[in-house]
Formats: C-alpha cells, structure tokens, sequence
C-alpha cells in the first residue's frame, strides 16, 4: 500500500510528463506548419477584375469651413455693462440692440455740456447787441475806436465760443449713443465673451478693446485649403468643387473656386497655394470650424476599362499589369489615363473582365527586384 505522500507525489510526476508532452507536440506541430503557411503564402496573389466605369479625376484637399463675413462686435468706450439683449444661436438683424453699457456719467455730462452751450449762446446774444449799439454810436462818432473794436473782437470771441460748446455738446451725446451697441450686419450670434456687469475697454487706436461678441452669416460658407504647386496649375477662379464633412456622412455640397493665392506659401517641405472654395449652406448642420474634404473635378471619362491603381506598375515611365492566362501570369504593356485616386483608366493593353494582379506574381519578383 501507498502513503498518501507517496501517491501525491506521483500525481505531480504524471502531470509535468503530461505538460512536457504537450509542450514537444506544440513545438513540432510549429515546425511543420509555418513552412508550409509560408509556402502557401507566397503563391497567394490578390487580383482585380477590370471592368467598364465612369471616372472623374480630381484633385483633393482638406481644409476648415470658416463663414463668408464674421464681425467680432467691440465697444467704442469704455463703461459697465449693464444688460446683455441677446444669447449666443439668437439670429440678429443690422441695427439691433445687442448690449447696454452704463449711461449715468455720460448722461451727466450731456447735461454739463447742455448748459455750457445755453451759457455761451446768452453770452453771444449779449455781445451782439453790445457789438450793434457801439456800431451804431461809432458811426455817429458817440464812442471812439477802441471801444468799437473792443466790442467787435467780444462778439467774435462769442461766437467761437458757442461753436466750441455745441462740439463738446455734440461729442457727449455721441458718446452717451455709444452706450447702446448694435449688431453691424445681419447674421447668427455665435460667440459671448462678456456678462453683465462686467467692465469693459473701448476700441481705440492704441488698444484694441474688449471683445464683445461674435456674428456671422451662415447663409454663405467658404472653406479654406492648400494645394499643391503641382496641381494649381489646373485650378481656376470659379471652378466647380465638391464638398464632404467628417462630422455629416453621406452628405456632399456643391461649391466654386472663389480666391487662388497669386503666390505659394511653404507647408512643411512642399510649397502650397491657398484657396477659398465658397458654398451655399441646404444644411443646418454645415457649421463654421467642421473640417471639410474639397474634391475640384478636372476631367472626367465614361464607360472605360479601369483597375485598381494599385495593380498597374511603372518602369522607366512605362506602365504594365500582370495578366492572368491560361498558363499563368503574363507582364502586359499598358497606356494608363486619368484615375480617380482608387480605379485608373486602362486606354490599351486591356479589356473588360480581364484578371490582373494586384501585386508581382513569384514568377516576377526576382527579375522585377
């Protein structure tokens, strides 16, 4: 009879020969399977069908969609907001009341320089009947020239004086007009930067001022992007273009070439040339910032025989396919024309429902490499 130790440790030893098993099986069976799924890999070629299609070359670029006219809305002076009329989504029309700055200093000093003008016009209407009565006695030789010309150079002197108060007066009531800020153009409200209460800077020539609000028309878009200087050359002002955004699948909007940049700008290591591709908006969706795919159509073909651009190979600036035959693979000269970045136009060398391979079929690698 066996120990209890006796049989645990002969569990033990059938298990680790069990594993060890397990572990020799595992490793032999790698061995003789990896060469032959390498074997079998090597003779696996994708291939592609050529067919009939309509293809449309074009030329591709990314950008941001930015609105036609944007207004960022500032205060001329500087005061308190005291009311806030509007929210940001609030559609405004030219003229409207967006915001209200505190009026009281300003109403005070209309009102000083109110009765500054009525002070200077008394003084006026004053010195013009003494200047007209010293006229009229130093015509009959009553008084002399001195007191003449003395009463002449105070009705002057008046009536500077009132034109200076009415230019102060006119300046305070301009001023106190400033504290009500209009919307400058039609458009949606897109953006606050403020809150009630706030204290803010006026726009002038040595600061530029608080930044009130944002609008912007939505009704027209453009998109900004760069393309490169090799294909600018086939661009042109008005060209039709086709847009798609990230953010609204399957949906694409028609637009036109509204500014090609007269020179390049470096992007990197390439040279690139901005241009503005403006749109009308069918969708509420289309916002100013979404990212946007702009493709400028510049040739276009129907019913022609064409491949993936990936199975046609070039050499020497000749291109060729790989052709399936009844006996194999066959290196067939092609004449290619225009693509539309996944299919290539096959002018010669192919016809429809022909098999080509996508990559150098064995038989080829070494020759080709």
């Amino acid at each position: 009879r066996f120990s209890i130790c006796q049989i645990n440790t002969m569990k033990r030893s059938n298990i680790i020969i069990f594993v060890s098993a397990l572990i020799v099986a595992g490793i032999y069976g790698l061995i003789q399977v990896v060469p032959e799924g390498k074997a079998r890999d090597s003779g696996v070629v994708q291939t592609d069908i050529a067919a009939l299609r309509d293809l449309k070359s074009v030329v591709p670029a990314t950008g941001e969609v930015l609105p036609l006219l944007s207004s960022i809305v500032k205060s001329e002076i500087s005061g308190r907001i005291t009311r806030i009329l509007v929210e940001e989504g609030d559609s405004v029309q030219r003229g409207e009341v967006l915001v209200e700055l505190d009026r009281i200093s300003l109403q005070t000093r209309v009102r000083e320089a109110e009765r500054s003008f009525e002070a200077d016009r008394l003084r006026l209407e004053r010195s013009k009947r003494n200047y007209e009565r010293l006229k009229e006695l130093h015509t009959k030789k009553f008084v002399g020239e001195k007191e003449f010309l003395d009463a002449k150079t105070d009705f002057k002197l008046s009536e500077l004086n009132l034109e200076i108060a009415q230019a102060r007066l006119e300046d305070a009531e301009e001023d106190l007009s400033k504290t009500v800020i209009t919307a400058p153009h039609e458009g949606i409200l897109t953006l606050i930067n403020v809150t009630d209460g706030q204290v803010i800077s006026g726009a002038t020539s040595v600061s530029n001022g608080t930044d009130l609000l944002t609008i912007a028309q939505l009704s027209e878009l453009y998109m900004e992007a760069k393309i490169n200087e090799v294909d600018v050359e086939r661009l042109f002002v008005g060209q039709s273009a086709y847009l798609r955004f990230d953010a609204i699948p399957d949906f694409e909007v028609e637009g036109r070439i509204d500014v090609i940049a007269p020179s390049a700008r470096r992007d990197g290591n390439v040279r690139v040339f901005p241009i503005e591709v403006v749109f009308e908006v069918s969708d509420n969706r289309v916002r100013p910032g979404i990212s946007a795919t702009v493709e400028v159509p510049i040739a276009s073909v129907e019913g022609v025989v064409s491949v993936l651009i990936s199975g046609v190979f070039t050499e020497e600036q000749n291109s060729h396919v790989y052709l399936k035959t009844v006996t194999g693979w066959e290196k067939q000269k092609v004449e290619v024309g225009i693509n539309d970045l996944q299919h290539v136009e096959i002018k010669n060398g192919l016809n429809a429902k022909d098999v080509i391979a996508l990559s150098r079929p064995p038989e080829f690698r070494n020759n080709d490499e």
